[in-house]
């Protein structure tokens, strides 16, 4: 239900924020949208799938993935029925299965208790008042208190009745209540409490100081006991019969661009709901009016809200009311795809050997991440730079299931006493690391002194050597070089194959002084594409001597680090 308005404000505000000179979209700062556009458009706005002259934030900077696992509904029955609701255009016939079992929740029962979701206001407000005269002795009318600033003083003051026009503000001027009322709240107020927009429960207590005033507070008990947990705690001198109630209390809002406002408690009746306000929402169980359906994707969205087939019904069914906006499947399919998996995924089970290189920036940070960011890749080798870790460390804050690993602190690997590694010694971070499948025969490679954050191992099956290196910002590229060549001279030694990956700290799309040195070694770098979010090529693959083998690098857009991941893959020619 985001338009383009919106998005373009979110763009200027984390401009302001970043404090960007240039037009950077978002500040640069890396967006994620999930949503559904078959689901309800925008409320007198235009879909992001659209196109619309200018800047094109939507259109240029955002790439596809299709969640496929459906989390809601557990019984696969239902879930499959949805999700062919969710894409039925007007012209295409419901098959006799779907319309069967659509038809077996139209009983023509109308049980009161389950929330009851319709199209259209007049519906809601209809039921919830019949609603609130059946079930509550009592119900109480409260009115808005609204200020305005008197012409006459220059101050603002309770005026008589309500304003005529109000802008941006949730709050209702008047709100009918009652003991055992159902409610919703319409606005956060306590995001880490649970107090958020669209939480339900029950009122159990309405406190008033004054019958001409508005109540002091209104106590509800949410349906989840988690919500306003926190609030109750600092409420522990209320009544027992109180003791799972929450406090709500009256919220004060810019009603007016003339400097009014409205004073009202965030609340609505919540015995039924408008189908775009339960967008988001789970239910156990629900009754769901299709007859005045006015959209594309309604009908699936409340349809959608329940977790089973069980907990549906159904009133006024028509079959014409479930549709989908057709334009969205030729949007969806023209957008580009966030990640090239499917490809990428295909290269993986073909290849005779695969590494996957990353900056990780904390590997007991991002352990988890990283697991998920490899597991269906599954590559024989992961090989990390910038793992942070410490000379000494525990298993847990390493392991990953199905692979062995080795560590090289930043502090070990500077043995030197000279200046310029006594200093890079003593700074933070840095360290690399490899994580082998297991399986895979391999032997660790140790060359002692070399003063390089690096290590090495030898897969003996595929006779192939890779070493991972982390070359810091403050070593002199001169001195790296000298010592890299020491490396390479001592690597020959043990094998012809050999690949070295890792972060050199060196712009390869600004700079080939590293590329060309190691290209006079013999050893070609493969990465091509931009590896950081910056947009400089600083993670390199360089291979030397693997003729039989086709190598193919993929940089991997990840969520956790600055730096993107590399998938390398070598497919046997021979085979």
């Amino acid at each position: 239900m985001v338009d383009h308005k919106l998005l373009a404000y979110i763009h200027g505000r984390l401009r302001q924020i970043k404090q960007t000179g240039d037009f950077s979209p978002f500040g640069n700062v890396c967006v994620i949208a999930v949503g559904d556009f078959f689901q309800l458009p925008p409320v007198k706005g235009k879909p992001l799938y659209t196109e619309l002259p200018g800047l094109g934030l939507w259109s240029n900077c955002f790439n596809v993935v299709e969640l496929t696992q459906v989390v809601r509904q557990k019984d696969s029955t239902f879930a499959e029925l949805l999700n062919r609701l969710r894409k039925r255009s007007k012209k295409s016939p419901l098959s006799k299965e779907d319309l069967e079992m659509l038809k077996k929740c139209d009983t023509g029962e109308d049980d009161n208790a389950p929330l009851h979701i319709f199209s259209t206001n007049d519906e809601v407000h209809e039921h919830n008042l019949k609603q609130l005269i059946n079930i509550c002795s009592e119900v109480e009318t409260i009115e808005a208190e609204d200020f305005a600033r008197s012409k006459k003083t220059g101050k603002v003051e309770l005026i008589a009745g309500h304003h005529i026009k109000v802008y941006n503000t949730c709050l209702p001027a008047k709100l009918l209540l009652g003991i055992n009322a159902r409610v919703m709240l319409i606005k956060n107020i306590d995001v880490h409490d649970g107090l958020v927009n669209g939480v339900c429960g029950t009122v159990t207590h309405i406190v008033r100081a004054d019958k001409n005033k508005l109540p002091k507070t209104v106590y509800i008990n949410f349906d989840d006991s988690h919500v306003g947990f926190k609030r109750r705690k600092q409420c522990l001198a209320e009544p027992a019969k109180l003791f799972n109630s929450t406090p709500i209390h009256v919220e004060e809002e810019n009603a007016c661009r003339n400097g009014g406002f409205r004073r009202q408690f965030p609340l609505k009746l919540a015995w039924a709901c408008t189908v775009h306000k339960v967008q988001g929402l789970t239910v156990d169980c629900a009754v769901v009016s299709l007859k005045k359906v006015f959209v594309a994707g309604q009908a699936y969205v409340a349809l959608s809200r329940v977790r089973s087939l069980s907990g549906l019904t159904i009133k006024d069914f028509n079959e014409k009311s479930i549709y989908c906006n057709e334009k969205v499947f030729e949007a969806v399919q023209e957008m580009p795809c966030f990640m090239v998996h499917d490809e990428l995924y295909l290269t993986a089970q073909h290849s005779s050997f695969s590494l996957f290189l990353l900056n990780v920036q904390s590997l007991r940070c991002h352990k988890q991440d990283l697991n998920v960011c490899v597991q269906q890749l599954k590559p024989a080798c992961i090989a990390l730079t910038e793992t942070w870790l410490p000379e000494s460390y525990l298993s847990e804050n390493v392991h990953l299931e199905n692979y062995s690993f080795e560590g090289l602190s930043r502090c070990a690997a500077y043995t030197s006493n000279c200046p310029l590694f006594k200093d890079l010694k003593a700074q933070q971070h840095g360290g690399v690391g490899l994580y082998i499948a297991y399986g895979v025969a391999n032997t660790t490679v140790t060359f002692p002194n070399l003063n390089l954050e690096c290590m090495l191992t030898h897969f003996t099956e595929k006779d192939i050597l890779v070493g991972v290196i982390y070359r810091p910002p403050t070593y002199p590229l001169s001195v790296f070089k000298q010592n890299v060549d020491k490396l390479i001279n001592l690597v020959s030694t043990i094998c012809n194959k050999v690949v070295l990956v890792g972060d050199f700290n060196n712009d390869a799309l600004k700079s080939q002084s590293f590329c060309t040195f190691m290209a006079d070694k013999g050893y070609i770098q493969h990465v091509k594409q931009p590896t950081t979010e910056k947009g400089t090529l600083i993670d390199h693959v360089y291979v030397k001597n693997i003729e039989n083998f086709s190598v193919k690098t993929n940089v991997v857009p990840v969520y956790f680090s600055t730096h993107e991941g590399v998938f390398c893959s070598f497919e046997d020619m021979h085979i």
